[in-house]
């Protein structure tokens, strides 16, 4: 197998024909700014001390100021791994049941699997891919998607589940465009199969919540690709932009050594 994936605890890593491989999602955000994730972790930080300023004040007034900061500061951190933890378990429990699986659900998590199956029945989707690993030689690039399903009215559709609570930003669209033009896919029994043969004609992002869902069409044409490729650019070139900056120098290394005139 020239693609594979390796799952770790902090997530997951790719191969590809034996050289690791960059994710499209590591790419997104190592391309592109998240000005929006400044004042979230503030207002997640100051919430974490409002709410728990209780347990928090005997730790300043006994001398742990230090550690009283540190609960405080990784809050927005909490919030972050706790918010990755649901959306896994909701993918997991959504490709299940787009295979037509039987799914046991954690209660905590009941809401958006029902939207899941929700979903799955009103659009009388016909699964084609569930979870597949895509790469890119071309672009040097790796994912995983969530959905690639026949349509009633004939559409060959690729679906991006999400599960924030803050909606569908912009970058899915890119996302959706890194999967679509994938050279390549594997098949269940690790088999490459081109990307272009689905015909995918549509790209969606389906918003799940405890209360329901919502489906946003994505633009994830030829165009939105470009751009896609455009952040992968600046991504890997931002892992070099320490070697722009050097060791520190005295004025001696301004003078020259001249002969002094006759």
């Amino acid at each position: 197998m020239t693609l594979v994936r390796t799952d770790t605890a902090r997530g997951h890593r790719y191969e590809l024909d034996g050289e690791p491989v960059t994710g499209v999602t590591t790419l997104i955000g190592g391309g592109l700014p998240k000005p929006a994730l400044v004042p979230w972790a503030a207002k997640s930080a100051a919430r974490y001390a409002v709410d728990h300023w209780r347990a928090l004040a005997p730790m300043v007034a006994s001398g742990e100021a230090e550690s009283a900061y540190d609960e405080i500061r990784r809050a927005p951190f909490r919030e972050r791994n706790a918010a990755a933890v649901r959306g896994t378990e909701v993918h997991r429990h959504a490709e299940a049941l787009s295979r037509g699986e039987d799914v046991d659900v954690p209660d905590e998590l009941y809401g958006y699997v029902s939207a899941c199956a929700d979903f799955l029945d009103d659009w009388a989707v016909r699964p084609l891919l569930t979870e597949a690993v895509v790469g890119s030689r071309a672009h040097h690039y790796a994912g995983t998607l969530d959905l690639v399903a026949a349509l009633p009215n004939g559409e060959v559709a690729l679906f991006d589940y999400k599960t924030g609570a803050s909606g569908i930003w912009p970058d899915t669209a890119l996302q959706a465009a890194a999967y679509r033009y994938a050279d390549f896919y594997l098949t269940d029994d690790d088999r490459e199969a081109g990307m272009a043969a689905l015909g995918i004609t549509a790209a969606y992002a389906v918003h799940l919540q405890p209360d329901g869902y919502a489906v946003h069409p994505l633009d994830a044409g030829w165009d939105t690709f470009r751009r896609f490729l455009d952040v992968a650019a600046v991504a890997r070139a931002a892992k070099n932009f320490r070697a722009l900056v050097h060791d520190p120098v005295s004025p001696a290394h301004l003078l020259t050594t001249t002969e002094p005139r006759a």
